[in-house]
């Protein structure tokens, strides 16, 4: 295993447990608990929850990271990309560059496989349009919750430093033309990706 590749797939599979369990118990806590002295509790047991997960399975899943069921890994990008999205609080840029990581991780696992090369073209445009759709639904939230909250605008204005009021239609176009470009962005970067993958991998 490349040191990169082994690198890349520690961090993704490997964070992903941790986090997303931490998260989780903290949620319960905001649900039935909410006691001021012991939010830190629900969060170190969430963490040590998932650090025990990765410390049981995650050798075996590198290990065997490309026989995995396509539909554990879809579930760990779309994890990915719900963690992302809420790290950087509802701004979807950056989970355009997790697209980078399913045309990486899907190239690999068709070489792997020694996928026939007439077969690579369909699986390139299905995964593409999986990160598309999943970005499709990243924007959508995000573009509700502008359109909702009365605060997007005013923030729209202090961010580029605007002489005059932000609108909601002009909310509504920003949604509208910043979410398609994002969504075209994601689509290009998977497949390019995935296309870059493979050729390296069959030279």
């Amino acid at each position: 295993m490349k040191r990169f590749e082994k690198i890349i797939h520690w961090l993704i599979i490997g964070s992903t447990f941790p986090i997303l369990l931490g998260l989780s118990s903290v949620v319960i806590w905001f649900c039935f608990d909410r006691s001021e002295n012991r939010p830190v509790i629900y969060l170190a047991a969430g963490l040590l929850l998932g650090l025990a997960t990765d410390l049981l399975f995650l050798k075996g899943w590198i290990r065997n990271r490309f026989d995995l069921p396509v539909w554990f890994m879809a579930a760990i990008y779309i994890v990915d990309n719900i963690l992302v999205y809420g790290f950087f609080m509802g701004f979807p840029v950056f989970n355009v560059f997790l697209g980078l990581f399913a045309g990486y991780y899907s190239g690999n696992r068709i070489c792997f496989k020694k996928v026939e090369p007439e077969k690579h073209s369909k699986l390139i445009n299905q995964v593409s349009l999986f990160a598309g759709l999943i970005m499709t639904l990243i924007c959508i939230s995000s573009g509700f919750l502008a359109l909702v909250g009365y605060g997007a605008g005013g923030m729209i204005k202090e961010l580029l430093g605007l002489g005059f009021e932000v609108t909601k239609p002009m909310v509504l176009g920003i949604v509208l033309i910043g979410g398609l470009t994002l969504i075209i962005t994601n689509i290009i970067l998977t497949r390019i990706t995935m296309i870059k993958t493979i050729k390296i991998n069959t030279r």
